[in-house]
This record gives C-alpha cells, structure tokens and sequence, in this order.
C-alpha cells in the first residue's frame, strides 16, 4: 500500500466522529482537554460564532478549573495550599475558620443532603478516606490492578468517631466553618465534579453557547439541544451508559437528554485487590457506619438531573440505600430525577420517569 494511500485512509478514519456527528464541514466544533480533579476532562463545544476567540474561551475554562480545584482539593500541593486543606488544618483549635463564600455555600450544600440522607453522604468521611488510600496502592503488572491490604478493625475504629457531618458547625453570617475534634476532615470528592460541571455550564450559557459537552470523568453535562437534529428530527443528545467493568468502553444503554447532567458512578472506577486474597476487592465508597466499602449488589448507579452537583451526592448516597429503597428514596424526594441502576447480573433498575422522561434504552 502507497503512502499516499495510508495517508488517506488515516485521514478519513480520524474525520469520521467529526462526519457522523455533526456533518461534513457544517459545524465549527472545537475541543478542551485538561486534568483536573484526578481525572481528565474533555468538553465539547460546537458553533461558538459568538464566542470568537477560542482560546480565549479554553483560557477562562482552564481557569475557572483551577480555581475551584485550589478550593476543594483537600492535600497541599507543591505550588499552593488549597482552601479546603486549611480549613481541614484548623480542626480541633478551638477556633472557627473564615472560608470563601464558594466553599461555604458548597459545604453547606453537603451539609443539607448528610441530613437529608440521614448520613448516608457524609462529608466528614475524609479520614477514613485517608485510611484506606484507594487509589495510593502500588500497581501490579500480573494483576493488572492495583494491589494493597486493607486497614485493621482497630484502625477503622480510631478514626470513626471522626466521622459525623452533625458535628460541623456553619456561621453564615461570617462565612466561618467550624471542626471541633482534631483530626476531622472534609472531603468534598463526592460534589466536587459535579460542581465544577454545574459552574462551567452556566458560564458558557453566559456567554450565549447553546451546544455543550461537558465530560468531568463520569460527570457529563449536555448543555442544550444537540447541534443538529437527526433524520428522525429529535434533538436529544444520546448518552451511553457503559458496561460497568473496568476500562469497559461499550455501551449497555442509552439516555436521551437535552440540557440535562447524567453522573454514573461504580466500584469498578477506583478499586484495589487484597494483597493476600485475590478475590476480594475493595472499592471506593465508603460506609460512614461501618468504615468499610458498601457491599450491595449495585455494579454501577446512573443519575440525570439538572445539577450534576446533586447528582454526584445522589450517586454517592444511593449506593448506601441499596436497589429498591434507592429508587424510592428518588421518587418520593426527587420526582424530577431519574435513576437506572444496574447489578452484577447486567439487570436494569430504574425510576418510573427514566423511559417517559428519557427514554432509556437498553441494549443488552
């Protein structure tokens, strides 16, 4: 085969996502990829003649990225000391710590949905975080994951009466957070993204985008109308759901949505295997209760809404409620969200909005 020809085969098959979604050459789209939040992010933005300047527009992007991850990251960094870290600092100086009015109103967020799920999310969660160091375990090639031993019974229980979202005393008046026992901790992980995705869609609705992707690892916001309608002449954007298996990339499902956050979360994101039984696996969301990984049948949890800062609190907080009080939970609190759980069987769970709102497609 002539170079030339290699060329050219090479050159269609790069064109062909930019052909089959949007149309040869009718729609201006340009792209943003970063890494923030550990995680990488890529947001998509087609027809943007009323933003000219694109770089411009990636500048602000990036920036308003930064800022909210120098605000929330919780461990101190090599170039700055983020906000949240020292206010974690404060804990148990007797003293209350003035906080920027962001963090305050997104801590106070948490705050409400700890009493409403009855601790189930609970902010405070971060030592016990900290403990099982999920993601801080040592990769091993043969298991082609990551490799640890969990912490001990005894250690668990050193660190959970930490662990109480009541104990977080909020002025709002001063805008000053308060952690009474030392070694407390607030790890906003949970919310982070989503709010991230939440201020990043309203800033690009100010500045008049009408068509949006907005992926922050699992936490996609599809601003508006997809860019142009399809034969059939909808105008949902459709959003896979995808296998819950590790680095899986095929889709089990669909969700058609218009201006609308869809957060999928599962154990199979973040997980290590035990070091000395290599059937057991332990998985990132943790029970505030017992200290340990929830243990359910739910394989991964989907949830659209319109914030996806609500939805990330809500994929947290479902996990602990299981299958069928989950959905109830949704249903009786949130009659506006839709929820699709899948378990281990690849069986499908959803609110009784997800098909009529949605329509959720299986396909499998």
């Amino acid at each position: 085969m002539s170079t030339m020809r290699k060329y050219l085969i090479l050159l269609v098959l790069l064109l062909l996502p930019i052909i089959s979604s949007c149309g040869l050459f009718k729609v201006k789209l340009s792209n943003f990829d970063a890494y923030y939040f550990d995680t990488y992010i890529n947001i998509r933005v087609w027809d943007i003649k009323k933003y000219k300047n694109n770089a411009k527009l990636w500048k602000e992007t990036d920036k308003i990225l930064r800022r909210i991850q120098i605000t929330f990251q919780r461990n101190k960094d090599d170039d700055f000391e983020p906000e949240l870290y020292r206010l974690n600092q404060s804990a148990g100086s007797g003293k209350p710590f003035k906080v920027s009015d962001e963090l305050f109103e997104v801590i106070k967020l948490s705050l409400e949905f700890a009493e409403l799920t009855d601790g189930k999310f609970d902010p405070t969660i971060g030592p016990l975080v900290d403990l099982w160091d999920i993601t801080g375990k040592p990769y091993d090639d043969e298991q082609g994951a990551l490799v640890g031993t969990p912490p001990t019974q005894a250690e668990i229980d050193k660190v959970l009466p930490l662990i109480d979202y009541r104990l977080v005393e909020l002025d709002e008046e001063n805008k000053t957070v308060f952690l009474p026992l030392k070694g407390m901790v607030i790890d906003l992980g949970a919310i982070a993204k989503g709010y991230a995705a939440d201020v990043l869609a309203k800033f690009y609705r100010e500045k008049g985008i009408k068509h949006a992707i907005i992926d922050l690892g699992g936490n996609i916001y599809a601003l508006g109308e997809r860019y142009e309608q399809r034969s059939d002449g909808s105008i949902e954007w459709s959003i896979g759901i995808r296998k819950p298996e590790p680095n899986s990339s095929v889709s089990v499902a669909t969700l058609y949505v218009i201006d609308k956050t869809v957060v999928t979360s599962g154990p199979y994101e973040r997980y290590f295997i035990d070091s000395i039984d290599e059937n057991k696996r332990y998985h990132h969301i943790l029970d505030p209760d017992t200290g340990y990984p929830f243990e359910n049948d739910i394989a991964s949890v989907t949830v659209v809404c319109d914030s996806s800062a609500l939805a990330d609190a809500l994929s947290t907080s479902l996990f602990a409620l299981g299958i069928q009080d989950g959905i109830k939970f949704v249903e009786e609190n949130f009659p506006d969200v839709a929820v699709v759980f899948i378990d281990y069987g690849l069986n499908f769970y959803t609110t009784n909005n997800a098909d009529e709102l949605y329509k959720f497609t299986p396909s499998i």
